[in-house]
């Protein structure tokens, strides 16, 4: 399906179960979750006074992100005497590696964030706190049907959906007129071909000096499914519809791996810029080895900070380029609490004030992120650092299809993007294209049967 003229809106409206995640639908305003600790009328979904402390840990993301949970974790106190809130800021590096020892010696945090296209792999184990009796069928329906599905494990919901992102682009508007790229697109319906995205590379590697280059992609280790974004666009997937195979090798596969080794022979990208590199595409653009780079719409406060930014001069912002269709990866983190916390009254009380609309409205806000309510993602929010790109982002997040919504969260997919890691970064070092896509196959086929 051709998603082009399909708007975030969609993206709200959409269902799981429907022929498109972006199918146009009426969506009547609904509340948002718990508005406080509490919850709507229901037997299982109201959650009386709770007492007691819990800990919770998160990679240390932005000052923004880290406000953001401040700020749930002083208002939640405040709201609950007699309740306190541990914040454990660690690094992404290792952070799951000492989740998964945690668990095992019975020492993990009670609650921690987890991004969707991990959370399948503790869901899957029974590790986490089952949190649908603590939401009512009106508290669910008030999140994007995608992610709310997005943090289900047959059916039931292991954690609550905190906020989403997605991939678009950055570039330099001074650099884009000294290649006499005058054109670009403001709007989704005219994001560029994978034809017109070349001929922009090829002006710009022209005007570039050898030891920079056009462009950098934000595939980097955890992020090695990015590229799969360009196998939805050439209408492919990695997985067939019953998620149970793979559906590569395709004709889709081999054009989209194709296109992206290209990247690399014809000098578009820094020869470092691999799945494997230590170097993140957003620092490609802030040292200006590029001009130009895919990044999450997280990475925003960092180019926009005034003191450590971009000094590159003003910059604008882009979509992703389509082929048959257009798509993007689905970014963003859960929040699950362990199965044997000790006090999962307080967790769930916890998660759900987390992704209550004051909550997630300040956090989405300092964060530079996208809400998972309905009625947040139909307002407008007040957004610390440039709006005018938020708003680019906000519509490529309706090119997630539910194709992609559906792979990214099967409970095998850490171990398949293992696979795209290791495989991928062979590819970009000169293995040929039918190799690599077979030894993916392979390791999806096994990754499944596991």
């Amino acid at each position: 399906m051709d998603n082009l003229n399909l708007t975030r809106r969609g993206l709200l409206a959409g269902s799981i179960g429907a022929a498109s995640l972006l199918a146009l639908a009426a969506c009547a305003p609904s509340a948002s979750p718990a508005a406080s600790s509490g919850g709507v009328a229901g037997s299982k979904s109201k959650i009386g006074a709770v007492k007691g402390t819990l800990t919770f840990a998160f990679w240390g993301g932005s000052d923004g992100e880290t406000a953001g949970f401040a700020y749930a974790k002083k208002k939640f106190e405040a709201a609950n005497p007699g309740s306190t809130i541990t914040l454990k800021i660690l690094p992404y590096d290792g952070f799951f590696q000492g989740i998964d020892r945690g668990i095992t010696s019975g020492t993990a945090p009670d609650i921690f964030r987890v991004d969707y296209t991990t959370i399948g792999k503790y869901s899957a184990k029974g590790v986490l706190l089952d949190v649908s009796p603590y939401f009512s069928a009106a508290e669910s329906a008030a999140f994007l049907p995608a992610l709310w599905e997005a943090v289900k494990y047959k059916g039931i919901a292991y954690g609550v959906p905190h906020q989403t992102d997605t991939t678009a682009i950055v570039f330099n508007k001074a650099a884009f007129a000294t290649a006499g790229i005058t054109s670009v697109p403001d709007k989704l319906s005219d994001a560029w071909s994978w034809d017109e995205f070349s001929k922009v590379a090829t002006k710009l590697r022209k005007t570039l000096p050898d030891s920079k280059y056009p462009f950098a992609y934000d595939w980097t280790a955890a992020g090695a499914y990015r590229w799969s974004s360009f196998l939805y666009q050439a209408g492919g997937s990695l997985l067939t519809a019953d998620l149970k195979k793979a559906a590569i090798p395709s004709a889709a596969a081999t054009k989209a791996m194709d296109f992206t080794k290209s990247f690399f022979d014809k000098k578009w990208v820094p020869a470092n810029n691999t799945v494997k590199t230590t170097v993140y595409s957003d620092n490609f653009f802030l040292n200006q080895t590029v001009p130009m780079t895919f990044i999450g719409d997280f990475l925003i406060p960092e180019l926009a900070d005034p003191k450590d930014g971009y000094k590159g001069g003003e910059w604008g912002t882009t979509f992703m380029p389509r082929d048959k269709s257009a798509a993007s990866d689905l970014g963003g983190n859960a929040i699950v609490a362990r199965k044997d916390t000790k006090n999962p009254e307080l967790a769930a009380a916890f998660l759900k004030f987390l992704v209550s609309e004051d909550s997630m409205k300040y956090f989405c806000e300092q964060a530079i992120e996208l809400p998972t309510l309905k009625s947040l993602a139909n307002s407008k929010l007040d957004y610390v650092n440039r709006p005018d790109a938020v708003k680019v982002f906000t519509e490529q997040a309706a090119t997630i299809s539910t194709t992609v919504v559906k792979e990214s969260t099967v409970a095998s997919f850490a171990t398949i993007n293992t696979v795209l890691q290791d495989q991928l970064e062979l590819a970009f070092h000169g293995q040929s294209s039918s190799a690599t896509i077979s030894a993916i196959a392979g390791g999806i086929t096994s990754a499944l049967a596991s």
